[in-house]
């Protein structure tokens, strides 16, 4: 069978068409998404090389060390009040925390 031949059988050509059109969406598809990927995740990178130059100390030495301890400190002292806060629910003096944690 010569390619006249083939090219001249309609399924061959619906065949051939549609695989060129599918590897067209594909290839478009994809080079969208790795676009979309590369900026999500050159965002990322950004906030988490700012946070780690913060806590190595930037331009003076102890500033990073100071601001990790007080964010440590900050999410502890946040624990402790939502762990005093929920027992409450149920109760007259509930607050809105408890709405949010469902009871």
């Amino acid at each position: 069978m010569t390619l006249q031949e083939l090219l001249q059988n309609s399924n061959t050509l619906i065949l051939l068409a549609g695989c060129c059109v599918g590897l067209f969406l594909f290839g478009g598809i994809i080079g969208f998404v790795l676009q979309i990927l590369g900026i999500g995740f050159g965002i990322v990178g950004g906030v988490l090389e700012f946070i780690v130059n913060i806590v190595s100390g930037g331009p003076i030495a102890w500033c990073g060390c100071l601001v990790l301890l007080f964010a440590c400190a900050g999410c502890g002292g946040l624990a402790l009040l939502i762990a005093s806060v929920l027992p409450q629910c149920g109760t007259p003096q509930a607050v809105n925390l408890c709405r949010l944690f469902g009871y």
